[in-house]
């Protein structure tokens, strides 16, 4: 598990660099989803995008993911985004890498 430095607000899209990997972190409550930062059709910064309740539009070509699952959910985008496991902890943001 890493530790996310920073602030992780509610319903917003957070950019964090873990390691050698560039996340997205969404909160809804007390849960947190954390995706690979980078559209699998033109790897745009899906931190840019567009968050609405748990689908994230990517700012560039209007792909649609499902932040819970990383599912591709409306192209131009075929594949799904990677996910990682993640959770609030002690009042910080883990996730497992």
């Amino acid at each position: 598990m890493v530790a996310i430095e920073g602030d992780v607000r509610e319903g917003e899209v957070t950019p964090v660099r873990a390691g050698e990997l560039f996340l997205a972190l969404v909160r809804r409550g007390d849960t947190v989803h954390a995706l690979d930062d980078s559209c699998t059709h033109e790897e745009c910064p899906l931190s840019d995008g567009i968050l609405t309740d748990t689908e994230l539009t990517c700012f560039c070509h209007g792909s649609v993911f499902d932040v819970r699952t990383g599912e591709a959910l409306v192209g131009p985008a075929l594949e799904s985004v990677k996910t990682f496991p993640a959770r609030i902890a002690g009042g910080q943001v883990e996730v497992e890498l």
